[in-house]
């Protein structure tokens, strides 16, 4: 079994790393890393057109994996891994353990589901896995969760153009309430600009803010986290809104065609 491991938080991140590790207690899995050479969280789904990506091939004793730093998004990362660096295709992806939740509408922002998606176009399984602290965390629960999730993802396999988004509260397994099979939820945030001007007397802008406390459904990812409870959400490639699509066959349009 082969596996592809990837994130956004950059090649050496704790959550990463713990990954590998429970990974690597498996028998017969061929593992390879190859995620960003630095922090890259927030990038989305961007890939790099217009300037030359770097791989470096890392030596990291005590592990057998194989292991390459990016100088790209984790996207680029994923792409890279899957059609030029593996010597064939991964039987699986899994990008992360990120560290903070990806809930909600985080999962249009994120590199780390953004990695997970890239395997999805190119037709692998795949798996985004987060830990839900921006503290200090213990990944060590998340990577054996992840880890037995991973093998029945091989086993079962998922529909094409599908992909699984997993957010894992950061408590024991004793105080784990279980598994809920979730539907995204809205997770929006307050945004506050901290205006700067710099030794040349130029304006520049810090990005800051919290996250907004919004109703959301019993069934969401963001409910389930609160109450103690890994949140597994499948989601899709196509983002088509087939009711609304109905409702515009109705409309009327002007004739594009000239003189018409």
């Amino acid at each position: 079994m082969r596996i592809l491991l990837t994130n956004d938080d950059g090649v050496y991140a704790e959550g990463l790393q713990a990954l590998r590790e429970a990974l690597e207690e498996l028998p017969d899995v061929e593992l390879y890393i190859v995620a960003p050479d630095r922090e890259r969280s927030a990038s989305g789904h961007a890939i790099t057109l217009h300037r030359p990506i770097f791989p470096t091939r890392i030596e990291m004793p005590g592990t057998r994996a194989v292991i390459y730093s990016v100088s790209g998004t984790p996207a680029d990362c994923a792409k890279l891994a899957i059609e030029e660096l593996l010597p064939g295709r991964p039987d699986l992806v899994i990008s992360g353990i990120n560290h903070g939740p990806n809930l909600g509408t985080d999962v249009i922002y994120s590199g780390t589901v953004s990695a997970a998606i890239e395997g999805t176009i190119l037709g692998i399984p795949a798996v985004a896995v987060s830990l839900c602290t921006f503290g200090p965390g213990d990944y060590t629960f998340a990577a054996q969760f992840t880890r037995d999730l991973a093998l029945r993802v091989v086993r079962e396999g998922l529909p094409r153009g599908t992909l699984l988004n997993v957010n894992i509260p950061p408590v024991s397994p004793a105080q784990c309430a279980g598994v809920a099979i979730t539907k995204l939820g809205v997770r929006l945030y307050k945004n506050q600009w901290d205006r700067r001007v710099d030794p040349r007397g130029k304006v520049y802008y810090w990005l800051a803010g919290e996250v907004m406390e919004l109703h959301n459904d019993p069934d969401s990812d963001v409910v389930a986290v609160q109450n103690n409870l890994i949140s597994i959400t499948p989601l899709q490639l196509d983002m088509t809104d087939y009711r609304l699509r109905e409702r515009l066959k109705g409309w009327s349009f002007p004739d594009p065609a000239p003189g018409n």
